[in-house]
C-alpha cells in the first residue's frame, strides 16, 4: 500500500515544481498533469489549483531555471579575488548549467517572452550577474559589453546542450568552449585598454 505523502500549505506548488523540473531533466519532456500529480501522490485536479494550465507550468520551470542559473553562477565564483578569473567562471558556470540541464535551458529561451513579472525579474537577475561581472572588470559601459557577451556565451550554450558539433572538428567541445570564454575576456580587456 503507497503512503500518501502530506504537504503543508505553500509546500504543495513547490514539490510539483520540483518534480516537473526533474522530470524534464530526466526524460527531456514535461509529464502529464496525472503523471506529475502521482508522482506527487495528491489527486490528479491538485496541479490545477497552482498551475492553471501547461503554460502557467512552464512560465513557473523557466522562473525557476532562471534562478537556479543566478545560484550556480554566484556559488562558481565565490573566493575568486581577480575580476577577469571571475568573469571567466562566471561564463564557465552559465556554459556548463546548460549543458547539465538542457531540456531546461531550452525552456527558459521559449518561455521567456511570457508576460510574466516573475519570470522577467528571474531572467533580469541573471543577466544581473553578467552585467556586474563586466562592471567589477572596470570597463564604463558594461551593459553595452554584456549583450556582446551573451550573444557569445549563449550561442555556445545552445549548441553545447543541442549536442551540435560543427562538420569538420578535430577539437573536443570542452576546448571550444575555453576558447569563446577567453574569447570574452579578452574582448572585455580590449575594452579596458581603450577606455585607459
Amino acid at each position: 500500500m503507497t503512503t500518501r505523502k502530506h504537504y503543508h500549505h505553500g509546500d504543495l506548488r513547490a514539490a510539483l515544481l520540483d518534480e516537473a523540473l526533474n522530470s524534464l531533466n530526466r526524460d527531456r519532456e514535461l509529464p502529464t498533469w496525472r503523471a506529475l500529480a502521482r508522482a506527487c501522490a495528491v489527486s490528479h485536479t491538485a496541479p490545477y489549483r497552482h498551475f492553471g494550465n501547461v503554460e502557467a507550468l512552464q512560465i513557473a520551470i523557466a522562473t525557476e531555471c532562471f534562478n537556479r542559473l543566478t545560484q550556480a553562477v554566484n556559488a562558481s565564483v565565490k573566493g575568486i579575488n581577480d575580476p577577469f578569473a571571475r568573469l571567466a567562471r562566471g561564463l564557465r558556470a552559465y556554459v556548463d548549467f546548460g549543458r547539465a540541464h538542457p531540456s531546461w535551458y531550452e525552456l527558459m529561451f521559449t518561455q521567456v517572452k511570457a508576460d510574466d513579472e516573475a519570470l522577467h525579474a528571474a531572467s533580469a537577475t541573471a543577466y544581473g550577474t553578467l552585467v556586474r561581472g563586466i562592471a567589477a572588470c572596470q570597463i564604463t559601459d558594461p551593459e553595452d559589453a554584456a549583450f556582446t557577451l551573451w550573444c557569445a556565451v549563449h550561442g555556445i550554450t545552445d549548441l553545447v546542450a543541442s549536442e551540435l558539433e560543427p562538420p569538420i572538428t578535430g577539437r573536443r567541445r570542452r576546448a571550444q568552449t575555453d576558447d569563446v570564454i577567453a574569447m570574452c575576456v579578452n574582448y572585455v580587456r580590449g575594452r579596458l585598454r581603450k577606455k585607459s
